[in-house]
């Protein structure tokens, strides 16, 4: 399906900042910090200009455009503390932008964010129809590099990503605008509608969240229909709650109709670290929404290769390559397909019945229900423990965690049922 959306001019609208609040400091300072690696080195050229009130760094590849309709535009904002040089240096997005012929721009929020670098995602005051507090400077972003015919930009394929306060951040923009952004990609970032404080643990509800990521629409809301989204995270995040990456994929696979949940392995990604879980949310017609937990990333962007930068971690899968990938491959606003790297085959939700009944593999809630588990907190994004040895066995319902039968009868966490 063919959107006809083609931007409207943006008007300036003055942006407001929110008084940091104590609770926010401690979000920029919970993770270390690391020395940025080298720029990577490229095909194509970095260039910096001021666009929409921001400085942005801009990557335009030297390969043509993967799909015929023109090139591909992936919008990426950094996190609290970090800058759009950490990402430029370290976050691994000249290769794959390379692979797909894609425009990489890389904004600083304006005015140096709302407090140490953070974008202003807080609270349900955004608006759609007068936006402002960072959601004008990112829709003009957007609309000026399509307007940009030497870059060649299909409209159909702009996409936004981020990290913590970028990539809830990214949610919002994707709320308010899913006509103009294709694909949204959230990383360990807070759910749409959270306040400066209510990040460290789940303080919203699916359908609070839902209700605000619609309302945040509004007219733009058949732009669901054809709008994607991906989701990641680290287990060891110990910023931002990890229950908030499930509840966001939820969130947006309810706005999506996208009811039917299956399970992928991170097996032959790439990356250097590819241990963990996906699930995968589809419609009738295929994939809308991915949700992948990396196992043992901090809250950092996913980088994949190189040395470790600020809030950015080598050690993991290749978000870049991963999210530009599920994107270009189920885009419902363009025609074709791309080629490049391997499809991660999907598994249905409900694991078949093992051969040793004394070692499990299913989800947090399965195990509980058959007397295996135990739960406290908030469903769905409770903690579990393994029923006798008491082993955590992390957040959430839906997360899948392979557990063996020890001599006492108990239950205990295993890698696999080799």
């Amino acid at each position: 399906m063919k959107l006809a959306y083609k931007g409207a001019l943006h008007r300036s609208i003055a942006r407001t900042a929110l008084t940091a609040t104590a609770a926010t400091a401690v979000l920029a300072v919970l993770v270390g910090m690391w020395l940025a690696p080298p720029v990577h080195a490229a095909s194509g050229a970095w260039t910096t200009e001021t666009i929409a009130g921001m400085s942005v760094r801009i990557y335009t590849p030297a390969t043509p455009p993967a799909l015929a309709d023109g090139r591909a535009l992936m919008v990426s904002l950094h996190g609290c503390q970090q800058k759009a040089q950490d990402l430029q240096q370290g976050g691994n997005w000249t290769d794959v932008a390379d692979e797909y012929g894609m425009i990489v721009a890389l904004p600083d929020a304006p005015n140096g964010g709302v407090y140490l670098g953070c974008w202003d995602y807080y609270d349900s005051s955004h608006s759609s129809t007068a936006p402002s507090r960072h959601d004008d400077n990112l829709l003009a972003l957007a609309q000026t590099l399509q307007s940009r015919g030497s870059l060649a930009i299909d409209p159909d394929q702009t996409y936004i990503s981020g990290l913590s306060s970028g990539g809830a951040e990214s949610m919002v923009v994707g709320c308010l605008f899913p006509q103009m952004f294709a694909g949204v990609g959230i990383n360990a970032g807070p759910t749409i509608g959270t306040s400066t404080s209510g990040y460290s643990w789940v303080s919203t509800s699916k359908t609070t969240a839902t209700d605000t990521c619609r309302r945040f629409a509004g007219d733009n809301s058949a732009a669901f229909q054809t709008q994607l989204t991906s989701v990641v995270y680290g287990s060891n995040d110990a910023t931002v709650a990890v229950g908030y990456n499930t509840l966001n994929a939820q969130i947006m696979a309810g706005i999506y109709g996208a009811e039917a949940s299956s399970t992928f392995s991170l097996s032959g990604f790439a990356g250097t670290n590819t241990t963990g879980s996906g699930t995968l949310y589809s419609d009738g017609s295929g994939p809308r929404v991915s949700l992948i937990q990396n196992t043992g990333l901090g809250h950092n962007w996913p980088a994949g290769t190189g040395a470790n930068g600020t809030y950015i971690s080598g050690d993991s899968i290749d978000y870049p390559a991963y999210v530009t990938k599920f994107f270009f491959e189920n885009n419902r606003r363009v025609g074709g397909s791309s080629t490049p790297g391997p499809t991660p085959t999907p598994s249905p939700t409900s694991t078949p019945a093992p051969t040793d009944p004394s070692c499990i593999a299913a989800s947090n809630a399965a195990h509980l229900a058959a007397g295996r588990a135990l739960s406290y907190g908030i469903t769905p994004y409770a903690s579990y423990y393994a029923k006798g040895s008491f082993a955590y066995m992390g957040l959430g319902d839906s997360t899948v965690t392979t557990l063996r039968r020890q001599a006492s009868g108990s239950w205990t966490v295993a890698s696999g049922c080799n």
